[in-house]
């Protein structure tokens, strides 16, 4: 999977971290198998990706969740001067969030999309107190898309 247009070669991390709860511990290397956080590379990699120094590595597949994003809200800025900052705020809890679905509708609104009630909720959160501190969020009702689809003959 992948192709070249999708390697980054001789980028630099910046830091390597462990992470424990709220705390970060900075660490100059981590033993295979280990979880850490990767500071300068959210420039190239947007969910996820393979880090390695080996030209013959293999990419590892991308995790797959058994959810989907069904409930979505509509998010607008009250002020149009902060749309910027409401643009680069969704782009960073997109790439925060790996079931996060963030889209433009055809009629321009930028919805935010969830696994639930309480994952929007938590997203909004995120999106208000981290991303978009200091701007008046306008936010719609939550709405849950409801589809069927014609399996055989009745």
């Amino acid at each position: 999977p992948g192709g070249e247009k999708d390697l980054y070669k001789n980028k630099t991390i910046q830091r390597t971290l462990i992470m424990m709860g709220g705390r970060t511990q900075m660490v100059d290397d981590v033993p295979a198998g280990n979880t850490v956080g990767l500071v300068g590379i959210d420039k190239f990699m947007v969910k996820n990706g393979t880090v390695t120094n080996e030209d013959t590595a293999h990419n590892l597949k991308a995790m797959k969740f058994s959810v989907s994003p069904v409930v979505r809200v509509a998010v607008s800025c009250k002020n149009a001067s902060d749309l910027p900052k409401l643009v680069e705020g969704l782009k960073r809890l997109s790439k925060s969030d790996p079931v996060c679905l963030i889209t433009i509708d055809e009629s321009g609104e930028q919805i935010v999309a969830g696994a639930g009630e309480l994952h929007m909720e938590i997203c909004l959160n995120d999106l208000q107190e981290e991303y978009c501190k200091g701007i008046k969020l306008i936010i719609t009702p939550p709405v849950v898309s409801y589809r069927e689809t014609v399996q055989a003959l009745s």
